[in-house]
């Protein structure tokens, strides 16, 4: 974060939580964006009704399996997968990419997609295989199998 914890708390918590409390009272959902690792005020993003958050950026060390297990569903979570792994265009390093995160996506409130806009070093073919991926293993209920055998050092979700 650019500024601590506190500061946050003291000077923008109370004024995004009336924002998120009069989004909820025209019946709207609030997915609030935030750049770099946030995850340290999560817990104050769940108390504020704050229903999503993205794109928890992978570069900055974020890593959805993570939170997911450790706030449960208190929050719903989009992105998080790391456009850096995308950029590589290999596919074997993708496919355990998208289906470890998918795992965050067990029992709901999680919307897959890159944790930053995807650059041209992303092949159209790539792109391609990355949809591919998550049309075949992102259906309820989560299967995504394949990233069991890491199942022993994720977090519980």
């Amino acid at each position: 974060m650019f500024f601590s914890p506190t500061y946050w708390r003291t000077y923008f918590k109370p004024w995004v939580e009336q924002m998120v409390a009069y989004a909820h009272e025209k019946g709207l959902p609030v997915i609030y964006h935030g750049c770099g690792n946030v995850k340290i005020i999560f817990q104050d993003f769940i108390e504020m009704g704050v229903d999503g958050y993205n794109p928890l950026e992978a570069k900055a060390g974020l890593d959805v399996v993570e939170p997911r297990g450790e706030h449960g569903h208190g929050i719903a979570f989009c992105g998080n997968s790391d456009m850096q792994v995308w950029e590589t265009n290999d596919r074997e390093r993708i496919r355990r990419e998208v289906l470890r995160k998918l795992r965050a996506a067990r029992g709901g409130g999680y919307v897959f997609m890159s944790d930053h806009s995807v650059t041209s070093a992303v092949s159209g073919h790539t792109y391609d295989y990355i949809v591919k991926l998550v049309r075949e293993n992102g259906r309820y209920p989560i299967q995504a199998q394949e990233c069991e055998e890491e199942s022993s050092v994720l977090p519980k979700i």
